[in-house]
């Protein structure tokens, strides 16, 4: 009876690793393995519509050609924050097209031009040809004193 519950529970823990190690090992050994073995990834590129910074995390809305996606930051958050901006253009490293997505690998960020007014020239000096008469440059003090 003994050698019958150590088989059960051999057969149901090899099940359970064959079930269970494929996620693991996706998850912790994805990047240990070769390239060929590794997971293919799909760029996902979209632009920054919004950002909202909160205590622990950072919610940002992107908006890609297959849809919206709003993206939660729990890790290098006050990193991503210096780092993207509103109307920025970002490649994310997604799987799929997923609605909410949980810290995504930032592969690249484009910075939006930021059009900075250009100082307007100085208008041209109008300088005078003639000088001004006597009495105009010096007027006489208006107690009628004359020196």
């Amino acid at each position: 009876m003994k050698s019958l519950i150590v088989f059960a529970a051999l057969f149901f823990l090899g099940v359970g690793f064959g079930v269970g190690a494929p996620f693991l090992a996706s998850r912790y050994a994805q990047p240990y393995l070769p390239r060929f073995l590794q997971e293919t990834i799909h760029p996902l590129t979209g632009t920054v519509t919004h950002k909202a910074r909160e205590q622990d995390r950072l919610l940002m809305t992107v908006t890609t050609p297959d849809g919206t996606i709003l993206v939660t930051f729990l890790k290098h958050v006050p990193e991503i924050t210096l780092l993207v901006e509103e109307q920025d253009s970002i490649t994310l490293d997604v799987k799929q097209y997923e609605p909410f997505v949980t810290d995504p690998p930032v592969l690249k960020v484009h910075k939006q031009a930021q059009q900075v007014p250009t100082p307007a020239p100085p208008p041209p000096s109008t300088i005078e040809s003639d000088p001004l008469p006597d009495s105009q440059a010096n007027p006489s003090p208006a107690s009628g004193e004359t020196s």
